[in-house]
């Protein structure tokens, strides 16, 4: 396999999360968009809203085939276009995230959020892992340690929060494309956040990727 970007593995889990509805669409403070129309064998899409704007990509059927992300299409967040690993021909559906804000992220919070920004999902990459497969160094295997925080004004929904992002990358820890297999590890203690002037409590749980094989 080529090499892979912590970025892409980033950008991936993001969007899952978003999909995933964990945080509704109106407490995101996103809109749900839909861009329709004929493909003739297109190669590329650009979504039809300022690129700035998109958060996510929820599905893309075409002739009323659903297409699967990494081996149908790949996103560029940056730009808005849809790259097709294959030339698309037929009737199009494209569901996609839109707003100028959003309450999860593939990064920590700043120290000056407010109240308003929470409830919130914020993870990162902790570290990571590259041993050499085989002699002449002809292949590496990578393991990276995500640690995912869930952000709320209750103990209660902090709980159903993580509880919740737990069970959902469980439950397709085969399914991404970038992380071949991504499982639950440590869990941190639930805190009180330094954020929203110690009204917010949070809690971590890690996620190890294995199995990421480049050459």
């Amino acid at each position: 396999m080529a090499k892979i970007s912590i970025y892409d593995i980033k950008q991936e889990l993001v969007v899952f999360l978003r999909n995933a509805d964990l945080i509704s669409t109106s407490v995101r403070g996103v809109t749900t968009s839909q861009d329709t129309g004929t493909f003739a064998g297109a190669n590329t899409h650009t979504l039809a809203v300022n690129p700035t704007l998109v958060k996510n990509v929820r599905n893309i059927t075409v002739a009323s085939i659903l297409l699967v992300f990494g081996t149908d299409y790949t996103v560029n967040m940056t730009t808005g276009v849809i790259s097709f690993t294959s030339a698309q021909t037929g009737a199009y559906v494209i569901n996609y995230d839109q707003g100028s804000t959003d309450k999860i992220y593939p990064d920590f919070p700043q120290p000056y959020l407010k109240l308003s920004s929470f409830p919130r999902i914020a993870f990162d990459i902790i570290s990571g892992d590259t041993t050499e497969m085989e002699l002449g160094a002809g292949s590496n295997w990578t393991e990276y340690l995500i640690s995912v925080v869930a952000y709320d004004k209750d103990q209660d929904d902090v709980e159903a929060l993580i509880a919740s992002i737990r069970s959902k990358i469980m439950d397709n820890k085969k399914s991404f494309f970038y992380s071949t297999f991504i499982t639950p590890t440590a869990m941190g203690p639930l805190i009180v956040s330094p954020f929203g002037k110690d009204k917010i409590m949070q809690r971590n749980q890690d996620f190890i990727i294995r199995f990421i094989y480049e050459n």
